[in-house]
């Protein structure tokens, strides 16, 4: 993942989990406060409406107590019966005026019924005691009537131009100054409107709102379409007795501030009580959202800026990782940024320069190191030729020393060489070098060794590493024959391919040598000796031309003659292989 990616994905995400972290930390506060505010103004709305229907029970009560205690209407309803009819009916129209003074006294209170025991009933509406005789034998009034005092259940009731709704207040009596054995009941019609009156404004609030008698009975129920769970649900937080009832849908608030043992139950639902809450959380979400976009809107071109500095400088670095060290960044960002691509430009023209000079002082040096091992070379086989001509000379063969001389000669010509040609050179030209060289010891050692060629004429062409082949004929000359018993000797040369190798060899019949274990490396034996002075530059050479791709191979005997063979690479015309 690139650092602007890591940049713009940290920010979104620390953005994203700060307002959205926070937005349900706000979100879960407001939860609690509106519901404990709702619970609260709920609470308040109950009270409300309890005070409502006390004042609507006590004014019912005190109409009944007023009634009751009444002795002129007692008078009127148990004075015996007369045979007069005129006096009876006057006398129920007394009953009835006072009854219809006491209904006019409340705005919500439509009808007075007083059943005497074994009598006519009373009312404040003539011409309808038997309508009122059916009336009290309805269920809502035989559920009711052993209790001392109640209220019935919402019931019908034919008001003047058709059926009411009504609940009645029953009270079973006994009249004082009576001799009465059983009881009277007052029945007070109360117009069911006056309830809903009461809970119209809080129905509104409320999922469900039911007002129960002291008798269990329903007296008023806001929604009809209530589902059975949340019936089931207020019937649980009602029969429980607390105040108070919540799962994770609903609550359900209970009062019984009222006379009589009412009680009221509200159920609210939490999907409505946090409507408005979810509502705002989810305009806060989009928020949230715009939030984020703004902030990339700002800061992505503050991420730019920084990070497309490090990109080029990232990339400038992976160039020079690939040995480009013609790398360079430009960074204008007047901070750290340019500070340190200015730092980078610097540290990647020193470490060109670097370079360079550490290319040119390996060079000067493996020039240095050729030069040296062909310095050798050249003192070592002067120093012997030179021997020979001061021998020849001494031995009055001016002849022979004029010959080795002019062949020394024709021998330096051939050997004397700058650039390219120091260090390497075709096998015919080896081969006319080691001829010349031949006539030289052929003089200094007449008869004492033979020269022998094997040569495919194909490989003559081939590019061989300078005076390689005659310090191994000197060696095998000077070390290998001269030092033996043979009259004669042998020394064959050779010159073949091997596979992918150019194998060059030089075999001598003479006494041997003991090959050291770890290789020929340069040394002295001793003060006047040059033994191994050859193959050891031969195999430096090779390692600083070829490295692994060429090798010295040495076998020797003790009495049985020497081989030294030099495998080099048939392609060798770039330096080396490995």
């Amino acid at each position: 993942m690139k650092i602007r990616t890591k940049i713009i994905a940290s920010t979104v995400l620390v953005v994203s989990f700060s307002l959205i972290l926070s937005g349900f930390f706000i979100y879960d506060y407001a939860k609690d406060i509106i519901r404990e505010q709702s619970i609260k103004d709920s609470r308040t709305k109950l009270a409300q409406a309890s005070f409502q229907l006390k004042k609507i029970q006590e004014q019912v009560m005190k109409t009944a107590e007023y009634i009751v205690s009444d002795e002129e209407l007692t008078k009127l309803i148990y004075a015996p019966a007369s045979e007069d009819i005129e006096e009876n009916y006057f006398r129920k129209q007394a009953v009835q005026e006072k009854l219809g003074r006491f209904v006019a006294l409340s705005n919500f209170i439509l009808n007075v019924v007083i059943a005497p025991p074994n009598r006519d009933t009373y009312s404040n509406f003539s011409g309808y005691e038997e309508y009122f005789s059916e009336y009290l034998k309805k269920d809502w009034f035989v559920k009711i009537k052993e209790s001392r005092a109640g209220y019935s259940e919402p019931h019908p009731f034919f008001f003047i131009s058709g059926n009411r709704q009504v609940f009645s207040y029953v009270l079973k009596y006994r009249p004082i100054g009576q001799d009465e054995i059983e009881d009277s009941y007052l029945v007070i019609d109360i117009a069911y409107s006056e309830l809903a009156n009461v809970f119209l404004q809080s129905s509104r609030d409320f999922e469900q709102i039911e007002l129960y008698s002291g008798s269990d009975a329903l007296l008023l129920a806001a929604n009809d379409t209530l589902s059975d769970s949340d019936r089931t649900f207020m019937a649980e937080a009602l029969h429980s007795g607390g105040s108070f009832a919540e799962d994770d849908r609903r609550i359900v608030l209970t009062d019984d501030a009222m006379s009589q043992g009412w009680k009221q139950a509200a159920l609210l639902s939490k999907n409505k009580l946090f409507e408005k809450i979810n509502r705002v959380f989810f305009f806060y979400i989009i928020i949230i959202i715009t939030g984020i976009i703004v902030t990339l809107i700002v800061m992505l071109p503050i991420i730019v800026s920084l990070t497309k500095p490090l990109i080029r400088l990232t990339n400038a670095m992976k160039r020079v990782a690939v040995g480009d060290l013609g790398t360079s960044v430009q960074i204008r960002s007047g901070d750290e940024l340019e500070i340190l691509g200015t730092g980078f430009n610097r540290m990647v023209e020193d470490l060109k320069s670097l370079m360079e000079t550490s290319v040119r002082n390996e060079a000067m040096k493996r020039q240095m190191q050729i030069d040296l091992l062909m310095a050798q070379i050249n003192p070592h086989f002067l120093y012997n030729s030179l021997n020979t001509v001061i021998y020849l000379s001494h031995a009055n063969r001016g002849a022979e020393a004029a010959e080795v001389t002019q062949a020394l000669i024709s021998l330096l010509q051939n050997t004397i060489k700058t650039g390219e040609g120091t260090m390497r050179g075709p096998l015919s030209e080896e081969k006319r070098i080691v001829d010349q060289y031949a006539i030289i010891q052929h003089t200094r050692y007449p008869g004492r060794f033979r020269l022998v060629w094997e040569v495919d004429e194909a490989l003559l062409d081939r590019s061989v590493p300078r005076m390689a082949l005659q310090p191994l004929v000197e060696n095998a000359i000077v070390h290998g024959i001269i030092p033996s018993d043979r009259e004669e000797g042998m020394i064959v040369i050779r010159a073949y391919r091997a596979g992918e190798q150019l194998c060059l060899e030089v075999e001598d019949d003479g006494q041997g040598m003991i090959v050291p274990e770890d290789g020929w490396k340069m040394r002295a034996e001793g003060p006047g000796h040059t033994r191994g002075i050859g193959l050891s530059n031969i195999q430096e050479r090779l390692n600083s031309h070829f490295g692994a791709s060429a090798r010295l191979e040495v076998f020797s005997e003790q009495g049985r003659g020497t081989l030294v063979r030099i495998r080099l690479p048939m392609d060798n015309r770039d330096g080396k292989s490995n």
